[in-house]
């Protein structure tokens, strides 16, 4: 990694940067140190073209101080997005800027430099239950992003590239804390797209992963747009990578891109050979599918699933507790247990705070291990100038007619304990996998107590049909069971009264004195009738 700004060995307003510790398609990451609080820090300095016209600049500095200042926020009320220390641009010469953002320095590793640290010491790859541990503060801070307080109601915070280089196992005193680093900077790196369009003679380029760009990210103009939705993939393609303690999708952009738009191959647990539950499974086919009007609507309603189909006990949105503690996951291998956010044994901690950290090492803060950009299709605000809008995303609209046949029928809640229905490793189902409970939806209200937000739990009618159709079945017994009863013995009486009448009277009705049998079984079935109408009547009000 070479320093491609220069700065390495210069004071920039309180920082003294010391060294380059990583680089990608958008960015590098200096490490320097802040004189007034005596402390390294990590300078996120954002590649844009060397000479834009002015009015793009100030649109493109505007959008970035905006992006801070909901990371700010964000850091704020959810401890797993990492904390902004200062913001501004380093000028290099005339008509060139570095805009930069200063964050707080983390000791430990990414998650994929987790991944690929236990598949080099031959240890067997997380299973469900550790995965989801350990995965769960990133589940629940974007489920706190997707529905954040804003001065004018919730607002949608999306983090469109998460991937396992993106989330930092961070050692704090000895305990595991994760955070979720590049939070907060999609819409600049869009602008920046923007302005490469608009001052080379090329087109504009997104600067997205392509081993975990999501079908909308790959194809916009056939899926919509991203969202909430797109987080939802990110996220279950790393727990699958978890699982299979490899990357999933891998070649070069156009083969992954091919690979993550066709519908026959979708990169669930069991598609990637790893056997796991049903209910896990199913949770994993509608987080992952092609169509993001298939998946579960955010991050937590995805994790919903995944607490519910492993028997987990239900996890909390971070924000309103004032709590940044987590669980820690300590994750054993063969030579015992795994020091959380700890280098190879062999090695040593990989420690972000000492300055013999080796030029390439992936250990840092805040900035980003990214692929390089290939030219693909904008997802773009309107215009450059677009600031973060309030309320959700535009959810793509809903599919009309029939479910997709790759949609297994009504879900049923799985038994939380007993034996569950397995499959050999990389086989396929021959039939419908059994669904789990669907969750109920939750709404934000931000009207409780101190702005606070409270879950407010409402049916809908998908998650209450199959129980009224239970209850109105039996009701309906009970409510008709004494009518039809009377109904029926009228209807005995009559053909009892036209047999022997015809048999045996010639003719002549069955009389009770001046009363005929046939009038009082013609009026049992007239009462039981009323009957039957006046409890129907009544169990409608």
């Amino acid at each position: 990694m070479g320093d491609i700004f220069g700065i390495v060995g210069t004071t920039q307003g309180p920082f003294s940067v010391e060294q380059v510790v990583a680089e990608g398609g958008f960015g590098v990451v200096y490490r320097a140190y802040h004189g007034a609080f005596r402390a390294p820090v990590a300078l996120k300095c954002l590649k844009i073209p060397g000479e834009i016209p002015g009015d793009l600049r100030e649109r493109f500095l505007e959008q970035f101080r905006e992006e801070g200042e909901m990371l700010f926020r964000l850091s704020a009320a959810i401890p797993a997005v990492v904390r902004p220390l200062h913001q501004d641009v380093i000028a290099t010469s005339p008509g060139v800027f570095i805009p930069f953002i200063a964050l707080e320095w983390l000791d430990g590793e990414t998650l994929d430099m987790f991944i690929a640290r236990r598949a080099r010491h031959k240890e067997r790859p997380l299973g469900p239950v550790e995965a989801a541990t350990l995965l769960t503060p990133v589940a629940r801070a974007l489920e706190a992003a997707h529905s954040f307080p804003g001065p004018a109601g919730p607002i949608c915070v999306t983090h469109r590239d998460l991937k396992p280089a993106n989330i930092f196992l961070a050692d704090v005193h000895g305990t595991q804390v994760v955070k979720i680093l590049d939070f907060g900077i999609a819409r600049a790196r869009d602008v920046a797209s923007v302005i490469a369009g608009a001052t080379t003679t090329g087109g504009a380029s997104m600067a997205f992963s392509p081993r975990y760009g999501s079908p909308e990210q790959w194809a916009p103009k056939r899926f919509g747009a991203t969202g909430p939705w797109t987080d939802v993939w990110g996220l279950a393609l790393t727990y699958v990578e978890m699982l299979a303690g490899r990357p999933i999708l891998e070649g070069d952009p156009m083969a992954i891109m091919g690979t993550a738009l066709d519908e026959r191959r979708r990169p669930t647990p069991r598609n990637e050979g790893i056997d796991v539950p049903d209910a896990l499974e199913f949770a994993f086919q509608r987080a992952l599918a092609l169509d993001p009007r298939d998946r579960q609507k955010d991050a937590g309603a995805f994790w919903d699933d995944v607490e519910r189909a492993l028997g987990l006990p239900p996890s909390q949105s971070p924000i309103g507790k004032g709590t940044g503690r987590y669980p820690t996951v300590r994750a054993s291998g063969p030579g015992g247990p795994v020091p959380s956010g700890r280098g190879p044994r062999s090695g040593g901690p990989a420690s972000m705070a000492s300055a013999a950290t080796p030029p390439g090492s992936r250990s840092y803060s805040a900035s980003l291990s990214r692929e390089e950009a290939d030219p693909m299709e904008l997802d773009l605000p309107t215009s450059i100038g677009d600031t973060l809008a309030s309320g959700a995303p535009s959810r793509p609209p809903e599919r009309r007619g029939p479910p997709s046949p790759r949609t297994p029928p009504a879900p049923e809640r799985p038994a939380p304990s007993g034996p569950q229905l397995r499959r050999p490793i990389g086989s396929m189902p021959d039939r419908p996998l059994p669904a789990p409970a669907i969750p109920v939806p939750m709404s934000l209200d931000i009207s409780g107590d101190a702005g606070r937000p409270r879950a407010r739990p409402h049916l809908s009618t998908t998650t209450m049909a199959p129980l009224n159709r239970a209850s109105t079945n039996e009701d309906l017994k009970e409510m008709f069971a004494l009518p039809l009863r009377i109904a029926g013995a009228g209807i005995a009486l009559s053909i009892i009264d036209i047999a022997v009448s015809s048999l045996l009277l010639g003719g002549e009705r069955i009389g009770l004195g001046p009363v005929k049998l046939l009038w009082v079984a013609a009026l049992m079935i007239v009462v039981a009738i009323g009957m039957a109408g006046f409890r129907l009547m009544s169990s409608s009000r």
